[in-house]
């Protein structure tokens, strides 16, 4: 196509003016299907000349970098709203260097997004003509992958239950049997009570009640569940773990606050079992905030799901952590067995849902559950019905 327009160049002056206008109708029809062809696609497309100024910035683009209206005469950086989007792009465009697959944060109303960035050369003729820059959104892609890692993690484990089953739990049960036996038998027959030998007995039970408990949690997270879907209300589950929980958060001088979203709909839940993760989120978020604070739960529809979301005022999960916190005997307490969230991430998936999380250091998180919304069944209607015609149709003669 270009060889041919370069031979209708050298020719120009001889083409006749309706020749000459069907020329420009078949590049304006050209160029159309190329910018359809870079507006349709999901990634964002930014083209720059040399002076780093936007030549074409796609549909995608302005989407991911919240550009409404670009300037041609103002370089691109300065028309970027994120400050972490606006250095980087200054920077790489000044350095002249080829960038690929570069991650990077940027801050947005709905939560953090991570982009991947290239910027390459654009070159034109044999002649570097300005720069091609790349973006592709891969939050949900990040997300999926964390999602599959964790159930891969919840997988190789079920293949241990069984063994874990039979070769902990039954021998600590019998270990409790006896010492209870031997408490009973001292008791009888000493004279005058040993307390050092009570006190020790004691110290066992609570280190086998202690183990046993995380064998416990160990078959809860692997064994498959029996989640039996209801509608029901999320409200009603949501206050009784604020009654279960409203001493031992004003204990340590947590005031607990509930934000319901008016006419909330009902949903399909195990109250027995969302409240079971409910407890886990919210007791981390206790443990969260040692010197007090504010934990606030809500419930919002946004879209096609319901959202609640636990928040807290505490010490928060630093970055690099985010990303492993479901991971099986993953846990920052000294006494923790680090299956909370794994079970709690396990729950959530039996309700077809997901949980999400945000974090910063000293400012607290927010653990957000996704319930989807139940649909009403869409019945198509024939086009006639009891011999009246349908509006927008016409009776056939």
């Amino acid at each position: 196509m270009k060889a041919a327009y370069e031979n209708t160049l050298k020719r120009i002056d001889r083409i006749p003016p309706e020749g000459l206008k069907q020329i420009v109708r078949n590049l304006l029809a050209e160029n159309s299907i190329y910018e359809s062809a870079l507006n349709s696609t999901l990634d964002g497309i930014i083209v720059c000349d040399l002076a780093h100024k936007p030549l074409f910035i796609n549909r995608s683009a302005e989407k991911i970098t919240r550009i409404v209206s670009w300037a041609q005469e103002v370089v691109l950086w300065e028309q970027l709203d994120d400050d972490n989007l606006a250095d980087f792009i200054q920077e790489a465009l000044s350095s002249e260097k080829n960038i690929l697959n570069h991650e990077l944060s940027i801050s947005r109303p709905g939560g953090t997004r991570l982009l991947s960035i290239s910027i390459s050369a654009l070159v034109s003729e044999g002649k570097i003509a300005g720069n091609l820059i790349h973006i592709e959104d891969i939050t949900e892609k990040r997300r999926r992958e964390a999602q599959l890692r964790r159930a891969e993690s919840l997988a190789a484990l079920t293949t241990l239950a069984a063994g874990v089953a039979h070769e902990i739990k039954n021998p600590l049960a019998s270990i409790r049997i006896q010492l209870g036996i031997i408490r009973r038998i001292l008791e009888k027959n000493c004279a005058k009570k040993t307390e050092p030998i009570f006190h020790n007995i004691s110290l066992v039970e609570q280190e086998i009640d202690r183990l046993n408990s995380i064998v416990v949690d160990f078959l809860f997270a692997v064994r498959p569940m029996d989640i039996t879907l209801i509608r029901n209300r999320v409200e009603d589950v949501i206050k009784e773990v604020v009654e279960i929980m409203g001493n031992e958060a004003s204990v340590h001088h947590i005031n607990i606050v509930c934000e319901f979203e008016d006419n909330l709909p009902e949903v399909m839940i195990d109250p027995k079992h969302l409240k079971q993760a409910l407890l886990n989120i919210v007791k981390n978020a206790i443990a969260a905030m040692p010197n007090g604070g504010t934990l606030t739960i809500s419930a919002v529809t946004r879209h096609d799901e319901l959202q609640i979301s636990i928040s807290d005022t505490g010490i928060g999960i630093p970055e690099e952590l985010l990303a492993k916190i479901f991971e099986p005997y993953f846990t920052t307490k000294e006494s923790g067995t680090g299956l909370g969230l794994t079970i709690t991430f396990k729950i959530i998936k039996e309700h077809n849902g997901e949980i999400t999380v945000e974090s910063k250091p000293s400012k607290g998180s927010t653990f957000t559950i996704h319930l989807p919304i139940p649909q009403p069944e869409q019945k198509s209607l024939p086009p006639w019905e009891d011999g009246l015609q349908i509006e927008g149709s016409e009776m056939e003669e």
